[in-house]
């Protein structure tokens, strides 16, 4: 992850909740190289996720095998499929064995080319606006192991 300007925060950034880390985030800049190439989207929206007393968390049932990687260590990107349409990406926080992330829920390409199926492929002239705006579009085009992400 990067900042608008200025060096990434130290991975200690991350080691509290995710409510003082979601503010933090918003502006930054997300990249994900694969074999298609390398795609940097800044983050406009995020949703904080505060463990087992938020009953929005995956981790609101408190910890499982399924809800083990919101229990830390922070700093952890992870991938998840979501009502069987949506692929989601959440930034872990809180000291190991707090469940707390953020779910990366918007942003905009500002690098790169946008994944997933061409406009073509969706009967499209040209790529829709805010492509990469709403509920899992950052994470659209992704799936668990593909490729390689950085935070930095």
């Amino acid at each position: 992850m990067t900042a608008a300007a200025g060096a990434a925060p130290p991975r200690l950034a991350w080691n509290r909740r995710a409510d003082e880390v979601a503010p933090l985030l918003l502006g930054r800049v997300v990249e994900h190289r694969s074999p298609a190439g390398l795609v940097a989207v800044r983050l406009t929206e995020v949703e904080a996720y505060l463990g087992p007393g938020d009953p929005g968390s995956h981790a609101r049932a408190g910890l499982t095998p399924r809800t083990a990687v919101m229990f830390g260590p922070p700093a952890r990107l992870y991938v998840y499929f979501s009502y069987g349409m949506h692929w989601c990406v959440n930034l872990v926080c809180s000291p190991d064995g707090e469940a707390s992330a953020v779910l990366l829920r918007a942003g905009e390409v500002v690098r790169g080319h946008e994944p997933g199926p061409s406009p073509a492929s969706r009967g499209e002239a040209r790529p829709r606006p805010g492509a990469r705006s709403g509920p899992a579009r950052p994470g659209a085009g992704r799936r668990q192991g593909a490729g390689r992400r950085r935070a930095r």
